[in-house]
């Protein structure tokens, strides 16, 4: 999806800092679509050393999006080809700690480098892509209103882009993890089937 979205956001005349964040080195995959979605990225591992940037405007960063995110806007990585500041959005696609650690961030550690009435949107997972659009109700999300602090409902597979800022991220956590018995099921069931396979062979 974001290779679609910088790739569109570019085509427009817009600029687009991309923070790549991986756990593991061997995590990383589609470097050429990457770099064709953004004009810089950020490339971040949990893993040292790192990913040396193909391109000179690049950079890489060993720790967590948030540190990344901080380090770029603030020089630690260089100083910035394109100003964090500039920003007039952000996209946040990623597992929901992710997501709602860059929510906190906002109003946090990156405040200082950020403008005041930038927007901020989460693509919110659903836990399955049933495109029956707003029928079984599983993907139903909690949202709080930022400014009366109210609870409303949506539901992600018809509106997946959601206000950071209104995401309740506890009840999408709950969600994410309601279908994790089957989930372990079916784990333990595709072992078990690999294991006879091999045993007959």
């Amino acid at each position: 999806m974001l290779f679609s979205i910088g790739r569109a956001l570019r085509s427009a005349g817009s600029k687009v800092i991309y923070f790549a964040g991986y756990r593991h080195m061997a995590d990383r995959y589609r470097v050429d679509d990457i770099e064709a979605a953004s004009d810089v990225v950020v490339w971040c591992s949990d893993e040292p050393p790192g990913f040396p940037p193909r391109r000179p405007q690049d950079r890489a960063f060993v720790g967590n999006i948030v540190q990344a995110m901080q380090a770029y806007a603030s020089g630690a990585l260089g100083a910035p080809p394109i100003a964090l500041g500039a920003a007039d959005r952000i996209i946040a696609i990623g597992s929901d700690r992710m997501m709602a650690a860059v929510a906190a961030a906002r109003h946090g550690v990156l405040r200082p480098y950020l403008k005041r009435d930038h927007v901020a949107i989460g693509s919110i997972n659903s836990p399955m892509q049933c495109m029956m659009k707003e029928i079984c109700a599983q993907c139903l999300q909690p949202q709080r209103d930022p400014v009366t602090g109210k609870i409303s409902y949506v539901f992600s597979c018809f509106n997946q882009d959601q206000n950071l800022d209104a995401v309740v991220f506890e009840g999408l956590e709950a969600r994410l993890a309601q279908n994790g018995v089957q989930e372990e099921l079916t784990a333990q069931w595709v072992t078990r089937c690999r294991d006879m396979i091999g045993a007959a062979v």
